[in-house]
């Protein structure tokens, strides 16, 4: 099978008004436990926003709400949805190796897109989350490990699997609040069934 040109969401961010691409639309549990821990009005960022389950949920909560991703049509669809529940996000199109983290955020986001990026770029994205996680803050973040292999469909984007248990390390001077391994199968539009592997972690600075 050849390399994959165009990811399969590309074509179900641009479905007008829905954001069934990942999760049925909803927000993800841990965000909403977490969030649901914490005072309206902080700052929360959601890196690789999609087109927005989790950022609309979060502004809708109070918090100040920053959301990006590289796909103009989810950002384009996170604005549209945003302006018809009323509800302020500031959210633009953005690489997440090139976003400018230019202040501190109380919650971090970043959920099924790192393993999207090579290995020496994902490090270097974790690594400014962290930097720019205040103090009692939080990171939620998931990810795609290589216990499965990439799937035929996907070939050529996901370039950066973590290994089993690879990201716990990255927070181990972090309170681990939570780590979860799960695999799933699954089907997308005209695509084969296929299974993924990962691991999730929600990890409070000290």
């Amino acid at each position: 099978m050849e390399k994959t040109t165009k990811p399969f969401w590309e074509d179900s961010y641009k479905r007008p008004g829905r954001i069934d691409t990942f999760g049925g639309g909803q927000p993800e549990k841990d965000v909403v436990e977490i969030s649901g821990r914490m005072n309206p009005g902080l700052n929360a960022l959601d890196l690789g926003c999609g087109e927005g389950r989790n950022a609309l949920y979060l502004a809708s909560k109070g918090f100040n709400t920053t959301a990006i991703d590289i796909s103009i049509s989810g950002i384009q669809k996170l604005n549209d949805l945003a302006g018809k529940n009323n509800v302020n996000i500031d959210a633009f199109v953005c690489d997440i190796r090139e976003y400018s983290f230019n202040k501190a955020f109380d919650l971090i986001v970043c959920s099924g897109c790192l393993h999207l990026i090579k290995r020496e770029e994902w490090q270097q994205v974790l690594k400014k989350m962290k930097d720019a996680t205040a103090t009692g803050g939080y990171n939620l973040v998931g990810i795609f490990t290589d216990v499965e292999p990439e799937p035929e469909d996907q070939r050529g984007l996901m370039v950066g699997l973590f290994k089993e248990g690879e990201l716990y390390t990255h927070y181990q001077d972090w309170e681990i609040i939570e780590t979860r391994t799960f695999s799933l199968e699954h089907q997308h539009p005209d695509g084969p069934k296929h299974k993924h592997s990962g691991n999730n972690i929600v990890a409070r600075k000290k």
